[in-house]
């Protein structure tokens, strides 16, 4: 198993299709594989044809699709209430229910983070911009210089060099592209 000892900050694999390698610094890498823990600092990378699911501390499911790198980062700022992850080429699908503990979850791409509670939304980044999409509750955005809040059915794109664009209702074909790549768990 791949994960911290201290229980925080630990994914833990639900499913997998397709090829997929966890790699975690003093562990090497392996196959991922259902029961595999990920702790802080271990970067999953799917092929180009696969898809897995995460399971994460602070009741938040990922959803890994095709192509994508996506690492558990440490509490940011150290703050215990925070769990981040750090999300470097691909599209990753999340789902956190939101129970009382407070919980913040920040997801960093190389142009933008992303910052919530509770809610249902995606991520995509291709050659370094960010794209972002709430399909319930409420995401806020942080780009280089400016922060905006989606709400159901919004997304944003984020330019690689941190220019966050217009909020906007996206339309169904943009939805169906993120559904297609997430599979059916998302």
């Amino acid at each position: 198993m791949l994960a911290q000892t201290d229980g925080r900050g630990i994914c833990v694999v639900l499913s997998v299709e397709g090829a997929s390698v966890v790699s975690a610094s003093g562990s090497g890498r392996r196959a991922a594989e259902v029961g595999l823990g990920l702790g802080r600092g271990a970067t999953l990378r799917t092929e180009h044809n696969a898809r897995v699911t995460l399971q994460c501390d602070s009741d938040l499911r990922v959803v890994v699709g095709p192509s994508s790198e996506i690492a558990v980062a440490r509490l940011v700022d150290d703050a215990q209430q925070t769990f981040g992850m750090r999300l470097m080429q691909g599209i990753a699908g999340f789902f956190s229910d939101g129970d009382d503990t407070g919980e913040t979850i920040q997801i960093r791409t190389p142009s933008a983070v992303a910052a919530v509670r509770s809610t249902e939304w995606a991520m995509r980044v291709t050659e370094g911009a960010s794209a972002v999409f709430a399909r319930e509750g409420a995401v806020f955005v942080f780009g280089e210089t400016e922060t905006v809040q989606l709400g159901p059915g919004d997304g944003v794109d984020v330019t690689a060099d941190g220019t966050v664009g217009s909020v906007v209702q996206w339309g169904q074909q943009r939805i169906d592209r993120f559904d297609e790549l997430l599979g059916s768990d998302w």
